[in-house]
């Protein structure tokens, strides 16, 4: 039966029903014999097809009798195979299911061929009925072999490119979390032995409470850690009591703790040993292919944490590399508030261009920069800190605006000297007057400001702009002049952040100033922080960012 909840009925024609063939089948499962009149419901049959229905030796042999034992599921596709039978002369093939004295379900095949009586009509069916219920259970089991073998290996291949693309610790147990019930486990932890302890260096679980009690590492989870490091083998517990054979001082622990683990040891590429352990909740037979492919996958997932780890380490690195080129601590300048920040990219060895600053110019006013390097290197890096420096210089000089990006973008130029190492930079510069909001505003290939001004919604300011510096040496920069309100912000950001949403300007545009609502009024540290948050959870950060917001505050009112 293909599938044990369903009646099969088959017509079979007269060439198709060997009886010899029939008896050979017949010889592997318990058969009994029937006759049916069809005219009266009366039964004949021998005291086995009775046993096979659950009925009394001396039961009733009448086909409702027959009936009232089938599967409520079962008995209306019956009825309609009798129907058929009734019609017409022929052989059939019946598979039904009938619930055994035990309460568990029983499939029967019953095979027959209806005869004819004197006026040629279906007068009685005569034949076999056979216990098939060992046929289909192998059958089954075959099935969900072949399937769950199947699904192992769907999983193997989702792992492996889960993994390769997972650069953080985080994304590759998610990946591990993901296939933990392909295996049939709940929870599971990597341990590695720092000097007398073990610490568990990554972990997921079902659901928290599991992972909390990895993470603490109890008296089980330290046995068998510890066992598979000395032996060097993976270390196979199939049931609780298992455990209290194998380990009897665990014995107390072994009635609240999972019912079977699996502790596997890993070895990276330095030779630093580290312990895979695996808990689950029902007691598993770790057959051979299960056990090869079970160390295959924690192979997998220890050469990833140990890429995860080097990736990790580098771009913290890169951030404090980073760092140390921009301003250090708040932004303060009289009459303005200024509110920034960088973030870098979420992985990866990436030390970036991006950069702002908050400028104190010769006349009182200030100049809010922000710029962007073309790439990611530390050569890049090393070019951003000359170009601040630069416009930093340039701007103490008393230089406006347009004569700053010009100087700087003529240094830039000078310094392309190699084609094939050419950088070139983006770069916004206004130069802010707090007394009476003036404000100059040039733009050299950067991305357009924002302006949020009280109870108007934000928008981008229409500032005509230049080339990115660094690519034509005598490039010169209009300059926008404009005066801004008391409570006015000023937003400058670079294209990470325009580019986190699905590397879509448009949206990425949309959803900045969307974040920018309410900015002259709010605490504009707040805000910074809610747009790298908002973006960084939605859609992660690619590339590295940098955001300064500058609120011209209203008379009296201290910054």
């Amino acid at each position: 039966m293909e599938d044990v909840g369903s009646v099969r009925t088959a017509v079979l024609r007269e060439d198709e029903f060997d009886s010899g063939a029939f008896q050979a089948s017949a010889s592997i499962v318990q058969a009994g014999f029937y006759c049916w009149e069809i005219a009266t419901g009366e039964v004949s049959c021998d005291p086995l097809t009775l046993a096979l229905h659950g009925l009394p030796e001396n039961g009733p042999s009448d086909i409702s009798s027959f009936l009232a034992t089938v599967h409520e599921s079962d008995l209306a596709d019956v009825r309609d195979a009798l129907g058929l039978i009734a019609e017409s002369c022929g052989n059939y093939q019946i598979e039904y299911r009938v619930t055994s004295d035990d309460g568990r379900l029983r499939s029967l095949e019953a095979r027959g061929r209806v005869l004819p009586g004197a006026d040629g009509l279906p007068a009685r069916m005569v034949g076999v009925v056979m216990d098939t219920t060992a046929v289909h259970e192998r059958h089954e089991a075959e099935k969900r072999r072949l399937y769950e073998r199947a699904t192992r290996d769907r999983w193997m291949r989702e792992l492996t490119s889960a993994l390769a693309a997972a650069v953080t610790v985080r994304d590759i147990m998610t990946a591990a979390q993901a296939g933990l019930r392909t295996f049939g486990a709940d929870a599971l932890a990597v341990i590695a032995p720092e000097g007398n302890r073990l610490t568990v260096v990554a972990s997921c679980a079902d659901d928290e409470q599991k992972e909390d009690s990895l993470r603490v590492l109890d008296a089980t989870a330290r046995a068998l850690v510890e066992e598979s490091l000395v032996r060097r083998a993976p270390v196979l517990v199939r049931s609780a009591d298992e455990l209290i054979t194998d380990h009897p001082h665990l014995a107390p622990l072994a009635q609240s703790a999972p019912q079977a683990w699996a502790a596997v040891p890993l070895t990276d590429s330095r030779g630093r040993a580290s312990s895979c352990l695996v808990s689950f909740p029902e007691p598993q037979e770790f057959l051979t292919e299960e056990r090869a492919l079970l160390v295959a996958a924690m192979g997998l997932l220890a050469q990833s944490l140990e890429r995860a780890g080097m990736y990790e380490s580098e771009h913290a690195l890169a951030t404090e590399l980073q760092r140390g080129m921009l301003p250090r601590g708040p932004l303060t300048v009289p009459g303005v508030t200024i509110a920034a920040r960088y973030q870098a990219a979420t992985s990866g060895m990436w030390i970036g261009g991006d950069w702002y600053d908050a400028i104190s110019l010769p006349d009182g006013g200030v100049a809010l920069v922000i710029g962007d390097v073309q790439g990611h290197s530390v050569h890049a890096a090393s070019l951003m800190g000359r170009l601040r420096t630069a416009v930093h210089a340039y701007a103490n000089e008393g230089h406006p605006p347009a004569a700053v990006l010009e100087r700087t973008n003529r240094l830039l130029a000078e310094l392309n000297t190699d084609p094939d190492s050419a950088l070139f930079a983006t770069c916004c510069y206004m130069a802010l007057n707090p007394f009476d909001g003036t404000l100059r505003v040039c733009r050299a290939g950067h991305p357009a400001p924002a302006l949020i001004t009280p109870r108007k919604p934000p928008r981008l300011l229409e500032v005509p702009g230049g080339l990115p510096l660094g690519i034509d040496r005598e490039q010169r920069y209009p300059t926008t002049r404009l005066r801004i309100a008391p409570g006015s912000v000023l937003a400058l950001t670079t294209d990470g952040l325009l580019e986190a949403v699905n590397k879509d300007i448009d949206q990425g545009t949309e959803r900045f100033l969307r974040g920018l609502r309410g900015a002259p009024t709010a605490d504009l540290e707040r805000v910074v922080d809610d747009l790298l948050d908002g973006t960084q959870k939605a859609h992660g950060l690619g590339d590295d960012v940098a955001l300064l917001l500058a609120r011209l505050n209203r008379p009296g009112h201290r910054s």
